[in-house]
C-alpha cells in the first residue's frame, strides 16, 4: 500500500489515494436519533455471496421499486454506491445497487456485484466492532455510517479514504483477478477516518507512519472480531488481495515492507507504510508477544527482553484509547509510546501488567522512552483542502476536518460559500445545492475557547 499523487477521480481534492501493491449518499449522511441498539438494525435480512467474505447475512433496505438496496439504517445509513467504472465526482457519484430478491453477488472474484457486497459486509462488521468494543458509533462517533463507493475508476488495485465526504473509494476488480474489498482493507480505510477526526495525524514523517499503522491495526482487529471463516483472522494485511499479503505485522521485513525496528533513519523511508512498520510490530507483540507463535515469528530488536502478549482485546483497547484521546497531529514514536502508556494507565492502573507490557513492547521495537516527546501544537487544526468541485443545480456536501490537540471544543465559521450552500457548525458539514456557477474562494476559520484560531482558504469550483 503506497500513497500516490492522484485520486480515483484523478485529482487530489483533499483526499488521499492509497494504492495497495505487493511492495508495500449515505445519500447525504443520515443522522440517527441516538445510537442504534446493538444488533437492532431495521431492514431486511439479505444473503450475500462474496468472494472475500463467503456467504453471509447482510441488512438491506426496501427500495421504491419493491426490491432491495445496500443501505443499512441501523448502522447509521451505511451505504454502498456503485460508480460502474466512472470517476469520483463527489458523495452522490454512482448509483445504489439494487436486487429484486435480496440475494446478492455470485462469489466470483472479478464480479463487480460481488465486490459490492464484500465492501458492504466489511463496512457493517467494522461498524459493529467500533460500537461493541469501543462504544463508537461511526467514524465521527455521531451515529452516521460510512459511505462506500465501489467500482471507482480503472481496475488498478486502489483503496482510499476521502475525508471531505467521509467515504471509502474502491476500484473495480481486474478481469480474472479479485477486488481489494477484503475486511481488513475496508476497515483500514475507515480507520483513516477515525484517526482523522481524533488524532488528526500529519500525513508525513513518523506521524504519517503512525497514521498508516493505526489503520492496519484497526483492520486486523475488525478481521478478528468478524471471525469469518472465509477470511480467517490473522496478522497479515490484505492477504486475500492481488499481490497480498501486503504486510506482515509479526515481522515487516518479511516482504520488504519496512524495517520493523525503529532507528533515526526511519523518516527517510519512501512511504508512510514503511515508516509505520515498527508500530504494527509493536502492536503484534503487545497482543501476541515476541518470538514464535501460531501467528508468526516476531523477534525483538537489539536483544531486548521477550514480551508476553496481552491478547487483542486489551491491546486493542489500549491502542484505540491512545489514538482517540492522546495522540495528536505531530505525534511521533516517542509520543506514541507516551500515549499508549497513558491509555494503559487509564484503563488498567499505573502498576498493572498492561502498563509494563506496553513499555516492554515498545522497547522490543527500539522505542525505549529516552527520546523526548515533541510538544503538541496549540489551537485548532484544519486539514488541508486544495479545492472542491461541484455542479450548479446538483446537491452535494463536504465535511471540514477540524481537530484540536488539547481536545478543546472548536467553533467553525465559513465565508464566501456559493449561494445555495450552508455550514452546519455542529457537524462541520457544508451542504446544499450550489445555484450559481463560478469559482468561490471560501475561507474557513476554526476558533477554540482560548481564542486560538486557524484559517484556511480553498477554491470551490461550481461548474
Amino acid at each position: 500500500m503506497t500513497d500516490t499523487s492522484t485520486t480515483v477521480r484523478r485529482r487530489r481534492a483533499g483526499g488521499r489515494l492509497v494504492r495497495l501493491v505487493a511492495v508495500t449518499g449515505v445519500l447525504g449522511a443520515v443522522a440517527v436519533s441516538g445510537p442504534p441498539a446493538a444488533n437492532a438494525a431495521p431492514g431486511a435480512a439479505g444473503i450475500a455471496h462474496g468472494f472475500h467474505s463467503g456467504t453471509v447475512t447482510i441488512v438491506t433496505e426496501r427500495d421504491r421499486a419493491g426490491g432491495y438496496a445496500l443501505v443499512d439504517r441501523g448502522r447509521g445509513g451505511l451505504e454502498v454506491r456503485d460508480l460502474g467504472g466512472g470517476f469520483f465526482q463527489g458523495p452522490y457519484s454512482g448509483v445504489r445497487p439494487t436486487d429484486a430478491d435480496n440475494r446478492w453477488g455470485t462469489g466470483v472474484a472479478d464480479d463487480r456485484a460481488t465486490a459490492n457486497v464484500d465492501a458492504y459486509y466489511a463496512a457493517e462488521v467494522t461498524w459493529d466492532y467500533l460500537r461493541a468494543v469501543h462504544g463508537r458509533f461511526g467514524i465521527a462517533g455521531d451515529g452516521v455510517g460510512p459511505l462506500v463507493l465501489t467500482n471507482v475508476g480503472e481496475p488498478d488495485g486502489v483503496a482510499s479514504y476521502e475525508a471531505d465526504c467521509r467515504c471509502v473509494l474502491l476500484s473495480p476488480p481486474p478481469a480474472g483477478s479479485r477486488s481489494m474489498n477484503a475486511i481488513d482493507v475496508v476497515a483500514h480505510e475507515i480507520g483513516h477516518g477515525v484517526s482523522g477526526v481524533t488524532a488528526g495525524f500529519d500525513n508525513f514523517g513518523e506521524s504519517g507512519g503512525l497514521n498508516e499503522a493505526n489503520s492496519d491495526i484497526l483492520g486486523t482487529l475488525v478481521e478478528f472480531a468478524a471471525g469469518n471463516p472465509a477470511d480467517a483472522p490473522d496478522y497479515m494485511i490484505g492477504e486475500s488481495t492481488p499481490g497480498g499479503p501486503l504486510r506482515y505485522m509479526d515481522d515487516p521485513t518479511r516482504n520488504g515492507a519496512g524495517k520493523g525496528c525503529w532507528d533515526p533513519s526511519l523518516v527517510d523511508e519512501p512511504s508512510n507504510h514503511r515508516i509505520g512498520a515498527p508500530a504494527i510490530k509493536f502492536f503484534y507483540q503487545l497482543s501476541v508477544g515476541s518470538g514464535r507463535s501460531a501467528w508468526g515469528d516476531s523477534p525483538t530488536c537489539g536483544g531486548a527482553p521477550a514480551v508476553t502478549g496481552l491478547g487483542n482485546e486489551r491491546a486493542g483497547r489500549i491502542w484505540f484509547r491512545a489514538v482517540t484521546e492522546y495522540m495528536v497531529s505531530n505525534t511521533d514514536y516517542a509520543g506514541a509510546r507516551a500515549a499508549t502508556l497513558r491509555a494503559a494507565t487509564d484503563l488498567y492502573g499505573p502498576s498493572s501488567v498492561e502498563v509494563s507490557t506496553v513499555a516492554a513492547a515498545w522497547t522490543a521495537v527500539g522505542v525505549d522512552g529516552t527520546r523526548p516527546v515533541p510538544p503538541a501544537p496549540t489551537g485548532p487544526k484544519i486539514r488541508f483542502i486544495g479545492a472542491w468541485h461541484d455542479a450548479a443545480g446538483a446537491s452535494t456536501y463536504h465535511y471540514v476536518q477540524v481537530t484540536h490537540p488539547q481536545r478543546r471544543p472548536v467553533t467553525l465559521t465559513a465565508t464566501g460559500l456559493p449561494p445555495g450552500t450552508r455550514l452546519d457548525p455542529g457537524t462541520t458539514r457544508i451542504s446544499g445545492t450550489p445555484t450559481v456557477a463560478g469559482e468561490y474562494p471560501v475561507t474557513l476559520t476554526a476558533t477554540d475557547p482560548d481564542g486560538n484560531t486557524r484559517t484556511h482558504t480553498l477554491s470551490w469550483i461550481v461548474a
